[in-house]
């Protein structure tokens, strides 16, 4: 918390204030952006296709990877690795994945009760785009990020492709 309110440029006190641990503070993030994720998604419905926006989200990533002095990538890869944030980790996968499969059954019309398949292609694109993210952090981050997203999500998208019955 000490590390964080530096950072913030703000007495550890008020941090407490606000957040009795350092993982309720990731809870808090990890609400932000997942409300934002979903107003972008909301938006973008009915005006780009799925697979369109995924990439953009995506390559939105890449982009504040590629920056490695920006505080949230530092944030980001402590919720994969802190245990005391790991609550906060699986409540941002399990929401992505919500969010891009409604995307998906909404697009092509897709009952998620009794269908996986719209679970299925969101899980396998936010698959393709975590292990491009590890590729890069253990080639020491020598690689260009956009470049690996985008090179994951080219073999993902046909197979997501076909899941929906688009490409035989």
């Amino acid at each position: 918390m000490q590390t964080i309110a530096d950072s913030a440029d703000v007495h550890v006190t008020t941090l407490f204030m606000h957040f009795k641990t350092k993982a309720d503070l990731a809870l808090n993030l990890v609400e932000n952006r997942v409300g934002a994720l979903r107003q972008r998604a909301f938006d973008a419905r009915g005006s780009i296709g799925f697979f369109a926006f995924f990439r953009e989200e995506a390559l939105s990533r890449a982009k504040m990877l590629a920056d490695e002095k920006d505080p949230e990538l530092t944030f980001w890869n402590a919720l994969r690795t802190d245990a005391d944030l790991a609550f906060a980790s699986t409540t941002f996968d399990s929401d992505q994945t919500d969010i891009f499969a409604r995307f998906v059954a909404d697009e092509f019309n897709l009952d998620r009760e009794h269908d996986y398949t719209a679970d299925l292609v969101a899980l396998l694109l936010l698959s393709a785009a975590d292990l491009s993210y590890r590729k890069w952090v253990t080639s020491g981050r020598r690689s260009d990020p956009a470049k690996e997203i985008s090179d994951a999500l080219d073999k993902a998208e046909p197979a997501a492709r076909l899941m929906l019955g688009l490409e035989h």
